[in-house]
């Protein structure tokens, strides 16, 4: 069984803390991403994972095995990179096959390793060919094909993608997908593209400055984020976070009163983090305007075809409202509800999440 655990895990560069105090347990046949923006740590933790970077403490384990202190050749571990790293002068079998070819590995047993990774990646026509002679997306399948020749316990990917166009990125996202399911090996994927973490992941590591803030199913951490930091990452438009008290069983803005969610327990007057999804705001017909939460003073509209990003005023702060295809201009004034069952709370000081 290739699960991974990382127990108590920090790295120091002298007085940088990179990682701190890491404890995972990465289950077997999965597909983790670690996600979070640049200098969180993530590549870090994937590079101790690998063997490239030694632990300041702590220990890693794959399977029943520590690995903590084995050179990443004794790992069994695969690894692409965010640079592809082949060989121009070796054509794609060669590329393919030389990891093997060092390693000892017979010459029969390289050649039906190669055809069976250029036939899963798509790849048998290609053989002969030099990467001089590949398109970005090819080139990429060739260094996924050098890991998968290895037959490793675990593939550790990072950030593959991000040298390729966005059509491209779509498509190689689909491949990697697929290559995951059909191979049923632990993957271990860092990113810092929520799409391609919610779209690739069973499961989602999020990282800030060196500190695991998360973990979850893509789904669980979109509908419940443990704190304002992960509500604010994760989603396209992003939520919105509204200052806010508590007022009985209402949450009070500067002018607007919501309803507080059913079950809240609230000390009174506390200093609050409301959030909303953007798609989740309702926009209330004039009809209907005793139901509004409050005004927004459109000042930004972002047509998108099937939906439209309305950017404005609230209540003295900012509100992103995302509705399907609406012909609303900047200068509009619109009437929007807030409804309590969609409404995340979070403590205004800590940013924690209130349950």
């Amino acid at each position: 069984m290739s699960t991974v655990s990382l127990e108590g895990v920090w790295k120091r560069f002298g007085d940088v803390v990179a990682v701190r105090d890491v404890g995972l347990q990465l289950p077997h046949g999965g597909l983790t991403v670690f996600l979070g923006p640049s200098g969180c740590g993530k590549t870090t933790t994937l590079r101790i994972i690998a063997g490239l970077e030694s632990v300041s403490e702590g220990r890693i384990l794959i399977g029943e095995r520590d690995v903590t202190y084995l050179d990443p050749k004794d790992r069994n571990i695969a690894m692409v990179f965010q640079n592809y790293a082949l060989y121009p002068h070796k054509t794609v079998a060669e590329n393919l096959g030389f990891g093997l070819k060092i390693r000892g590995v017979p010459p029969t047993e390289i050649a039906a390793r190669v055809a069976n990774a250029s036939q899963l990646l798509g790849l048998a026509d290609l053989l002969e060919r030099r990467p001089k002679q590949l398109s970005g997306g090819q080139m990429q399948r060739v260094a996924l094909g050098r890991a998968l020749v290895r037959d490793a316990e675990v593939f550790l990917l990072d950030e593959p993608l991000s040298n390729l166009d966005a059509k491209l990125r779509v498509q190689m996202r689909e491949e990697i997908y697929k290559l995951h399911r059909r191979i049923g090996k632990s993957m271990i994927y860092v990113t810092h593209d929520q799409v391609e973490a919610m779209t690739l992941a069973d499961r989602i590591v999020i990282m800030r400055d060196g500190v695991v803030q998360q973990v979850g199913s893509p789904l669980e951490i979109f509908d419940r984020p443990a704190n304002v930091y992960v509500a604010s990452f994760i989603g396209s438009p992003e939520m919105n976070l509204l200052d806010m008290r508590a007022a009985g069983g209402t949450l009070a803005g500067t002018s607007c009163i919501v309803p507080a969610p059913a079950g809240c327990a609230l000390a009174p007057d506390a200093p609050l983090k409301v959030g909303i999804r953007p798609d989740h705001v309702v926009v209330v017909p004039d009809s209907d305007g005793e139901s509004a939460s409050g005004w927004l003073d459109v000042d930004v509209c972002e047509h998108l075809g099937t939906t439209t990003l309305m950017i404005g005023g609230f209540d003295g702060q900012r509100l992103r409202v995302l509705t399907p295809r609406s012909s609303a201009q900047p200068g509009d004034r619109l009437a929007v509800r807030l409804p309590a069952d969609r409404l995340h709370l979070f403590d205004a000081g800590s940013g924690e999440r209130i349950r």
